[in-house]
C-alpha cells in the first residue's frame, strides 16, 4: 500500500491556510431518504476538503469560526453551500 501525506499549515490565528486550484470542484447531493449524503469532487476539490477537514480538527479556537469552502472558493457551480466547523462534545 502507498502511503500519501498531507500537510496543513495554520497561519498566527491557528486557523488552517487552504491554497486552492482554480480547477478545484466540489459539490454535494442529498439523496431522497434524507440518510445519505454525497460528496462529488475532483482532485482538487476533495484535496481542499481534507485540508479544510484536518486544519479545522487541528485548530484550537473555539469561538465559532467556521469554513464556508464555497464562499471562500468558489468552487460550487450548483451554488450549493459547503461548511465545515468544529464542535466538541462532553461525553455524558
Amino acid at each position: 500500500m502507498q502511503t500519501k501525506t498531507l500537510t496543513i499549515q495554520l497561519n498566527n490565528e491557528q486557523l488552517p491556510i487552504l491554497p486552492v486550484e482554480p480547477e478545484a470542484y466540489l459539490s454535494f447531493t442529498i439523496h431522497a431518504d434524507g440518510n445519505e449524503l454525497e460528496l462529488t469532487g475532483n482532485r482538487a476539490g476533495l484535496l481542499l476538503l481534507a485540508k479544510a477537514t484536518l486544519g479545522m480538527a487541528e485548530t484550537i479556537r473555539e469561538d465559532g469560526f467556521h469554513i464556508h469552502l464555497d464562499d471562500l472558493y468558489s468552487i460550487n457551480s450548483e451554488e450549493k453551500s459547503i461548511l465545515i466547523r468544529k464542535e466538541e462534545r462532553l461525553k455524558p
